[in-house]
């Protein structure tokens, strides 16, 4: 009995070291791979093309941030960065492209955040860098900096670039 945990961490190590024999070879996985980064290409590409067609129809000057993401700075506050102070109360309406209302902090409530933590999305993280307490702002986001490929499951569907409009108090 002893010797029991002994064996079992030698099963389980020559349990790990052995690959599996499914009949797949390494240059099927390779070709796999491939087609999988040609097609994320080809949906980043589509989404940076909306994006740019959306921002160009309304004339606007958007400057970009990591990951594609594109935002103007409507209003300028006056308070401390968002990274001084990451406890924020965040106005918010958030759209699709095509004008579709999918939330409104005038209906669902504003939101009490603490910046970078992680209930928020990737492209709020990224952008709450550069705005401060009482800025005013457009957000577009693209997909995997948004609710990436299946969306939230309630008001956004899959892989949707969406359209911020945020007030950070």
């Amino acid at each position: 009995m002893k010797h029991t945990p002994y064996i079992l961490v030698a099963l389980f190590l020559a349990a790990c070291s052995q690959t599996p024999d499914n009949g797949k070879k390494p240059q099927e996985y390779s070709m796999f791979n491939e087609n999988l980064i040609t097609a994320n290409k080809y949906l980043v590409k589509q989404d940076m093309e909306q994006i740019e067609n959306y921002i160009k129809r309304r004339n606007w000057q958007m400057d970009t941030a990591d990951g594609g993401i594109r935002y103007m700075i409507t209003k300028h506050g006056e308070g401390l960065s968002v990274e001084q102070d990451p406890n924020v109360i965040l106005s918010y309406r958030i759209e699709l492209l095509d004008g579709t209302l999918c939330y409104d902090s005038q209906t669902d409530g504003k939101k009490n955040l603490v910046a970078g933590s992680s209930e928020m999305i990737v492209g709020l993280i990224k952008a709450f860098k550069f705005l401060r307490h009482g800025d005013e702002a457009v957000l577009i986001l693209p997909p995997h900096a948004a609710k990436g490929l299946v969306g939230d499951l309630n008001k956004i569907p899959p892989h949707s670039v969406i359209v911020y409009y945020l007030g950070i108090e």
